[in-house]
């Protein structure tokens, strides 16, 4: 079996910056610069949810979430592989969820983002998904 190359350095800089400026439009709750992150035919697979396809339908779906109280959102990535135009990171997430009888609890799991370089040196966000560590609540 043949190991995936790592991203390249320029490349690798560009997609770990761009996944934190994720994190930090999601904490200062700016919906459309997260949105715009993502391809016009992106996929976004979210727990104990069916598939969101495209753009506008992500930023539909993130809308709730984003002004819900979930905050403190942190990314540590494992790794970033790259072949050709497309990029995979794999990582782990913190942050804090709400309480149903208020407050918030800590959350931490996974993810798997999907990239696509476009023109230049902009990559955007194609696929992205991610999972809990933590039991569902019923």
């Amino acid at each position: 079996m043949r190991a995936e190359p790592a991203a390249s350095p320029d490349d690798d800089t560009i997609i770990r910056k761009t996944g934190q400026d994720w994190a930090c439009f999601w904490n200062s709750r700016q919906l459309d610069s997260i949105s715009g992150l993502y391809a016009e035919d992106a996929v976004y697979l979210p727990q104990h949810h069916g598939a969101v396809h495209g753009r506008d339908a992500i930023r539909k779906f993130l809308d709730a979430p984003l002004h819900h109280g979930y905050t403190d959102l942190k990314f540590d990535i494992t790794y970033i592989k790259q072949t050709g135009d497309l990029a995979y990171e794999v990582g782990t997430y913190t942050m804090k969820v709400p309480r149903h009888n208020g407050g918030s609890k800590p959350d931490q799991g996974k993810y798997l983002t999907v990239w696509r370089k476009r023109a230049g040196t902009d990559w955007q966000i194609v696929a992205d998904s991610w999972s809990s560590d933590l039991p569902a609540e019923h």
